[in-house]
């Protein structure tokens, strides 16, 4: 069955605007079919007074076929003055025709294929192409309404709706030539615009591969990554020449307010032992804010959040790594169910690359520890669920 309607837009009744008179002009010094609306006082405007009395004593019809003379009366005085504005009084009167609602199909059709036309005029495409589905709504024979809802297709770059269209017009009057080069038209703009399309989604893969070759190898060692909950400005792993992964990693201390220490290049084959070595061994300074002195290096332990993220997909993660913000239906840590969310410990020996390949472990943007004190009451609270992670 063929469709009038259109599939991307809701049909929605145009609203059309009052059009203002040219600079200078007050409605009076208009005929009075081009005034935004009749005078209640007839006496003087003996012009204003005739069109409301015929209208008074005319059927819907003979109403709406007014309409649609005046209307063509605008569109001629617009176009022998070229003036915009007796066009936009042409779609006004068109629409008033249309508001009578009358019960002529035929005469429907042409109101809406003719405001059609003037829309196309004013480069009003969207406005056109809804005119002219309108118009075969109310009449499925109006060639002139084929045309001008495929030229207002073509505007908007539906260059399959509006070949279509045309195709259906055709159906009915096969020598319309009119109909014969919008296709022909149609069919070339949409051949050049599929290879402007390749060529710019060729650029894109281009500019990003660096990204992707990044996101193809972490999602290949098995690691998932989610949408950045936590960065360290704008740093992101990194291949090195032997193809081994290196990685920003955060360290975050909730005893005191969620301080961090941030490791800019921490490699795969690290192990945790060694970092933590270096960052509360003998020759460290002193973390400010431990004045019981409990983050030694032998009383601390470090733990991750387990399910802390949605794992992104390939396409996302290179978005990520392109810079981008990807779409995700990102959740957040999860309190129940088989995915919920847990403080998971870190062995010592393990290297980074260990932790990430954990079937539990998504990576919150980079990889995120949290550090807590051994005997302390602040840790058995913490792992507990009493106190809230953020």
């Amino acid at each position: 069955m063929v469709s009038f309607y259109d599939s991307d837009e809701e049909d929605q009744p145009q609203q059309v605007a009052p059009a203002a008179p040219p600079p200078g002009l007050r409605n009076e010094d208009l005929p009075a079919l081009f005034w935004d609306e009749l005078p209640e006082n007839d006496e003087e405007h003996p012009d204003a007074a005739a069109i409301k009395a015929i209208m008074a004593d005319t059927t819907p019809e003979e109403q709406a076929e007014g309409f649609k003379n005046m209307g063509n009366d605008a569109l001629k005085a617009g176009l022998r003055h070229k003036k915009k504005f007796y066009l936009r009084q042409a779609i006004e009167q068109y629409g008033k025709g249309l508001e009578v609602m009358c019960e002529d199909a035929a005469l429907n059709s042409i109101l809406c294929s003719n405001r059609a036309h003037v829309n196309l005029l004013l480069g009003n495409f969207r406005n056109a192409y809804q005119d002219g589905l309108a118009a075969l709504r109310h009449n499925d024979q109006n060639i002139k309404a084929f045309y001008r809802a495929a030229k207002g297709a073509m505007g908007l770059r539906k260059y399959d709706r509006c070949i279509e269209l045309c195709e259906q017009g055709l159906a009915i009057e096969a020598d319309n030539r009119e109909l014969k080069d919008m296709k022909r038209r149609a069919a070339v703009e949409k051949d050049a615009q599929a290879q402007r399309d390749a060529a710019e989604a060729a650029r894109q893969a281009r500019i990003r591969s660096p990204a992707r070759t990044l996101a193809e190898c972490i999602l290949s060692r098995g690691w998932r990554v989610g949408r950045p909950q936590f960065t360290i400005g704008d740093r992101r792993p990194a291949l090195d020449e032997d193809g081994l992964v290196h990685w920003p990693v955060l360290f975050f201390y909730p005893e005191a307010g969620m301080q961090q220490d941030s490791v800019d290049d921490v490699c795969e084959e690290d192990r945790f032992k060694d970092h933590l070595d270096l960052m509360f061994g003998s020759e460290a300074p002193p973390l400010e804010w431990d004045s019981r002195g409990e983050y030694s290096r032998q009383n601390i332990e470090v733990y991750y959040l387990s399910h802390a993220a949605t794992p992104l997909s390939l396409d996302q993660l290179t978005e990520v790594y392109f810079g981008s913000w990807p779409e995700v239906a990102e959740e957040g840590p999860q309190r129940y169910g088989p995915k919920a969310a847990g403080w998971v410990r870190v062995r010592e020996g393990w290297t980074l690359r260990d932790v990430l390949a954990r079937p539990d472990h998504v990576v919150p943007g980079v990889p995120t520890f949290f550090v807590l004190a051994k005997g302390t009451d602040f840790r058995d609270r913490f792992l507990e669920g009493d106190m809230p992670l953020l």
